[in-house]
């Protein structure tokens, strides 16, 4: 699924069961939405890296006092970039020796390097003294079934005010421990660090671990980090100048940030349509930046396939570096501090494209032919040689720049290509004898250039020894990269330039590229109904599987989703930015939130008309606050209020209770808490980290009025599933009265005695005259996971 598609999905007004369940899914995708390099953290292979045997040796010196009488800072002892190594060496390394030990293993948290734009900390495991893997602390990050816990694990960090900070979080193994990169330096349009005073003077990391390996135990530390010294030595330079390419996008150089262990720079790539439909790739560019003596002292190669980024400088390994969506994304490049350099200027170079030929150019040979002479062809201008060879050693090839590649056994082509000064590489497809499709088990470039400029790539494709040698292969492009030289150049230097205008969002394609005008008109007319009198005009098109999303002209307008079968449109969506809302409705809107906390304002930032089957309202939201509007009535059917600045005690208290009973009396960290006002019910819904647990809490009352674990549904709105997995009810009602009865006494305080039960699959109600109803869910293993209390009258509160 592409970035653009899901950014659509994700805009749609969801009903309350669906976001429970993905409601952190969701916000975890529209922080990561879109980059370009993002490890995910419950990728276990993707934060761990095999230590050598000597390594590890080392590593059991590192925890005595005679080895910290050598080694100023672990940062200099272990394997980590020069800009942390750099850091230490300038005092901003500090101790934090802090641990706390549970069944006999001991989590330690040993140091941090202060960079307010990359806080970095080294914490291990310890076992009877000695050292024990990292590796442990993820095993449980990947459930393997409904019943696994995920965030048995968490790293959680707040600011002095006690406001809990949402930070890109990735990790490094060093030796035996790990290494825990933070990052402060937001850069989603709206959301980046415009000054060092956007950044707490304070931060607190709790580690909040609750399972090693096999071993249940709590392992809580709270690590107070002080970055006044930091950010002392920081700074946020604003630039605010644009490159606008012939090619069809631009470049937004936005800040240059100096930090202890990396200077970095802000850039903006904003795609336009023309760039859409002429590449379908990101742009990629190469610059550099000079001192006052002309000197390089830092350059980005920024191209999407890291071999061929030769030009690079003084240019710092990461993780994450990209955020956005829609053509426009914002790329921070870190590289070796170089906050004392003077007259800095920056240079844009180049710009890459993928360029495609008139024809195919294909090549076809017997591979083990090649094994005994090379095969050499010319075409435009590049000297192309293949050859090829068996590989008999399981060992990795150490390769002509230093990298490891090819384990074990298999065969390799190379095909050796003399481009020219502005080819980097071919984008090579390889057949059979029979036609078939070869995927290579690990393909690597190595590219150089000569003096006078010209590229020289050696592309090695390694086929892994249970793929057969086959009798005859053909290797075919069509496409290259191309680079096309720029002479561009500004000082950095501070900036009292305005913010850049904004760029118009870019689509996959547009209505005339998608040539359905019936449906295109078929849809303006559907939204033209919902909205009369307004210019309505479809643009943009995305596309998923079986539906259109047509995007109306005009910023983020709105939308209509099609469906592809019926041609019919299924949702329609009109946005407007609060303040064009007529006023009436503004009025209801702030009537109701001022009904939930009175004497506030500003709560509000757009109202959105939205029409499905289901649905027919008003939702109007801002960060804080959400009201719906019943489209045809006028009347409120919802509002809600986000981010409390206090939760009252006697609430907080019931759904740390709720959790207990659920759970064998594990302690709960509330991780958000959302006050729900509807004409039926008038709740707090408190939940965990990543909404595996939630309950309602009765605003007015203070009792739980329902309670679930999310983590442990099995058939999460799948009715088909659950009509087959329970078409033989689990319990019986009398069994289920037995099973849920102690849980429904501690949650709710009901007694069970004289109710009746009915059950409808995973389904059960539980009844008696004249008191209130309960419901509960139970999973395929017999579990009950969600319980919920009704009155009478169906009300919650």
């Amino acid at each position: 699924m592409t970035n653009k598609v899901r950014e659509e999905i994700e805009s749609i007004e969801i009903p309350r069961e669906l976001r429970e369940r993905s409601r952190l899914g969701i916000e975890q995708a529209r922080r990561e939405l879109g980059l370009r390099t993002w490890q995910s953290k419950l990728a276990k292979t993707a934060v761990i890296a095999a230590a050598s045997v000597g390594l590890i040796v080392a590593l059991g010196a590192a925890t005595s006092p005679t080895f910290a009488a050598y080694v100023k800072s672990l940062f200099t002892f272990y394997k980590v970039d020069e800009g942390l190594k750099k850091a230490a060496d300038e005092g901003f390394a500090e101790p934090v020796n802090r641990e706390v030990t549970d069944q006999g293993i001991t989590l330690k948290v040993k140091e941090v390097v202060n960079d307010v734009f990359r806080l970095s900390i080294v914490y291990g495991l310890e076992k009877d003294g000695k050292p024990l893997d990292t590796n442990l602390l993820f095993e449980n990050f990947t459930p393997t079934d409904p019943e696994q816990d995920p965030y048995v694990n968490e790293y959680t960090f707040t600011d002095e005010n006690g406001k809990e900070l949402n930070l890109l979080q990735q990790w490094k193994k060093v030796g035996n421990d790990l290494m825990l990169y933070i990052s402060l330096d937001e850069v989603a349009p709206g959301k980046e660090v415009k000054s060092l005073a956007d950044i707490p003077n304070k931060l607190f990391v709790d580690f909040n671990v609750t399972l090693i390996g096999k071993t249940s135990g709590k392992w809580h530390l709270n690590v107070p980090i002080d970055l006044s010294k930091a950010k002392a030595a920081s700074a946020i330079i604003p630039l605010n100048k644009r490159y606008e390419s012939p090619f069809g996008f631009s470049l937004d150089f936005l800040q240059l940030r100096h930090g202890p262990s990396k200077s970095e720079m802000l850039v903006q790539v904003n795609e336009t349509q023309k760039w859409k439909r002429s590449y379908q790739v990101d742009p990629s560019f190469h610059y550099q930046i000079k001192d006052g003596q002309g000197r390089v002292i830092a350059a980005e190669d920024f191209l999407p396939l890291n071999d061929l980024a030769i030009g690079s400088k003084n240019a710092l390994p990461q993780f994450a570096n990209g955020q956005g969506s829609g053509g426009k994304m914002r790329f921070w490049h870190p590289f070796l501090p170089f906050s004392d350099a003077k007259d800095l200027k920056l240079e844009l170079t180049t710009v890459y494209t993928v360029e495609r030929m008139a024809k195919d150019f294909s090549v076809s040979f017997d591979p083990k032919e090649l094994t005994k002479q090379p095969l050499t062809k010319e075409t435009e201008g590049r000297k192309l040689a293949f050859t090829a060879r068996l590989k008999t050693e399981e060992a990795q090839e150490r390769l002509s720049d230093g990298r490891e590649a090819f384990k074990g056994q298999g065969w390799v082509i190379e095909a050796d290509q003399q481009l020219g000064a502005d080819t980097l590489d071919l984008k090579w497809a390889l057949l059979d004898g029979q036609g078939q499709e070869m995927t290579p088990r690990e393909h690597v470039t190595l590219l150089s250039q000569d003096e006078k400029g010209n590229y020289r790539n050696r592309t090695l494709f390694f086929f892994q020894d249970g793929a057969a040698v086959p009798d005859r292969v053909t290797m075919t492009y069509n496409r290259y990269t191309k680079a096309n030289p720029v002479s561009w150049s500004i000082p950095l230097e501070p900036s009292s330039d305005p913010a850049l205008p904004e760029v118009p969002r870019a689509f996959d394609m547009t209505v005339e590229d998608l040539n359905k005008p019936e449906i295109v008109a078929k849809a303006e007319k559907a939204m033209r109904e919902l909205v009369p009198g307004e210019l309505i005009e479809m643009y943009g098109v995305t596309e998923l599987s079986d539906r259109w999303f047509l995007h109306l002209k005009g910023g983020d307008a709105g939308m209509a989703i099609v469906d592809k079968a019926t041609g019919e449109p299924f949702l329609l969506r009109r946005n407007y930015p609060y303040d064009k809302l007529d006023d009436a409705l503004r009025h209801k809107a702030e009537q109701a939130m001022q009904e939930l906390d009175p004497g506030q304002n500003g709560w509000f930032e757009q109202g959105q008309r939205l029409k499905t089957k289901d649905q027919n309202e008003w939702i109007i939201r801002g960060e804080r606050a959400q009201v719906v509007i019943d489209a045809v009535t006028g009347e409120v059917t919802k509002a809600s209020q986000y981010f409390p600045k206090e939760m009252n005690a006697q609430i907080k208290a019931a759904a740390e209770q709720a959790y207990a009973a659920l759970s064998n009396g594990k302690g709960l960290r509330i991780a958000s808490a959302v006050r729900v006002k509807t004409p039926l019910k008038d709740v707090w819904e408190l939940a965990g980290p990543g909404r595996r647990f939630i309950a309602d809490i009765g605003a007015v009352t203070h009792q739980v009025t329902s309670a679930s674990l999310t983590y442990k549904d099995d058939v999460y709105r799948d009715e088909a599933r659950a009509r087959t997995l329970f078409a033989t009810p689990y319990y019986t009602a009398e069994k289920a009265l037995e099973t849920v009865g102690p849980e429904v006494k501690k949650l709710f305080g009901i007694d069970l005695e004289g109710y009746r039960a009915k059950v409808q699959w995973n389904g059960y109600t539980f009844t008696k005259q004249g008191a209130a109803t309960v419901k509960a869910k139970v999973n395929a293993k017999g579990e009950f996971w969600e319980y919920r209390m009704e009155s009478e009258q169906g009300k919650s509160d």
